[in-house]
């Protein structure tokens, strides 16, 4: 490959919309030689920090970059632009995704694009729940709102407003989100809690008579605890229990997955099977994942990825096609049809953002050449391409 100076002129050019024919060719061959992609990152890197701060740009970033190089319609004619289906084979179908590319894309040419292919579409989840009393009491929370406040002195929104319901003393109360739906709770020790779409925390009203803060948790939820030394806060979810004083972390424990998967941010916490002595202590960037076989524990690369949903996005590191779309079911309330079973162990990997329209990602995912999408109402048809 050329050396790093001449691709970073290459991309500055192509960023600045002054490359030439000629010079693209060269880029892209350079693209199409390299044996992996830091190279190609580095200098998108190198063209895009400040230079006056030592300041990268986000991973998001530069794969919108990235896939801006390899998707540029100007130069569709080229030979180059195969590259893209030869690079995602060579890396176990990389996809690239980001909400960047998104905005790259957004030009006449790429909606007229995704309206071809994808003639009906459905809408991002949003913020809906219902929180349910000690008494069978169902609240439907607003979706105007973003979360709820659970206090003895009463019920709130985390914006102040006052909502006109009762709870009792040491009564349990329970939110659930639906399907596409997503709420953030903050339970009565100060305890932040947010939770993914399909997902349901049971809690006692007060913990102030209790030896422990103890939840229940269904689905996926970030914590962020509260300390307090004499009070342990303990969540149980499925035949898994996490115990901690105060810290930051994820559980994901969907019935419809393998494992519960535990992602340490901030803190310690101790990882055990119930009913048994089998546990594990997690440091922070540690992820445990807990099945049938046992408890697992590794240290993750970037714990944040485990947490991306919280902030909106979606993050895939190396998921097979069928995991993903578990989630996209979850977060668009759809249903999901494979033609071809083959499709469901396809690896990808990227962001992007969880407020798009469902057709936008699947035409991102479109762009490895391996699949290919149409949605019929409330169902997405996956076929190999």
């Amino acid at each position: 490959m050329a050396n790093q100076e001449h691709l970073n002129n290459l991309i500055k050019q192509f960023t600045e919309g002054n490359i030439s024919r000629e010079d693209y060719a060269v880029l892209m061959a350079y693209l199409k030689d390299a044996k992996d992609d830091d190279e190609v990152y580095i200098a998108m890197d190198g063209v895009w920090a400040p230079s006056d701060k030592e300041e990268h740009h986000t991973a998001a970033e530069m794969n919108a970059l990235y896939s801006k190089l390899i998707n540029d319609k100007a130069f569709k004619k080229s030979p180059a632009v195969k590259l893209w289906p030869r690079l995602a084979a060579a890396a176990s179908v990389l996809v690239l995704l980001s909400i960047g590319l998104l905005l790259y894309t957004s030009n006449k040419q790429a909606a007229n694009h995704q309206q071809a292919v994808h003639k009906s579409d459905i809408n991002p989840g949003r913020n809906t729940a219902t929180l349910t009393l000690a008494n069978g009491k169902h609240v439907n929370l607003s979706d105007a709102k973003t979360g709820v406040v659970i206090d003895m002195s009463g019920l709130t929104y985390n914006d102040g407003t006052e909502i006109k319901e009762l709870v009792k003393d040491e009564a349990f109360l329970m939110v659930a989100t639906p399907r596409g739906g997503t709420y953030q709770v903050r339970l009565p020790d100060g305890t932040n809690v947010w939770l993914n779409a399909l997902s349901t925390i049971k809690f006692p009203t007060t913990f102030s008579k209790l030896k422990q803060r103890r939840v229940e948790l269904i689905g996926e939820a970030y914590f962020e605890v509260q300390k307090n030394v004499a009070r342990p806060f303990i969540v149980t979810s499925a035949k898994q229990e996490v115990e901690v004083l105060g810290t930051h972390f994820n559980i994901n424990s969907y019935a419809d997955e393998h494992s519960i998967k535990t992602t340490l941010l901030e803190g310690s916490v101790k990882v055990s099977a119930l009913n048994s002595s089998v546990s594990s202590y997690l440091k922070p960037g540690m992820q445990s994942t807990f099945s049938s076989s046992g408890i697992k524990v590794q240290q993750l690369e970037d714990a944040e990825d485990a947490i991306s949903w919280k902030s909106g996005y979606f993050t895939f590191n190396r998921e097979d096609l069928d995991q993903l779309m578990r989630k996209v079911s979850r977060w668009y309330d759809v249903n999901v049809i494979y033609n071809d079973e083959a499709i469901k162990t396809i690896p990808f990997s990227g962001t992007i953002t969880r407020f798009a329209q469902v057709s936008e990602l699947l035409t991102m995912l479109e762009l490895t050449g391996k699949v290919k999408f149409k949605i019929d109402g409330r169902n997405i048809i996956a076929n190999k391409k």
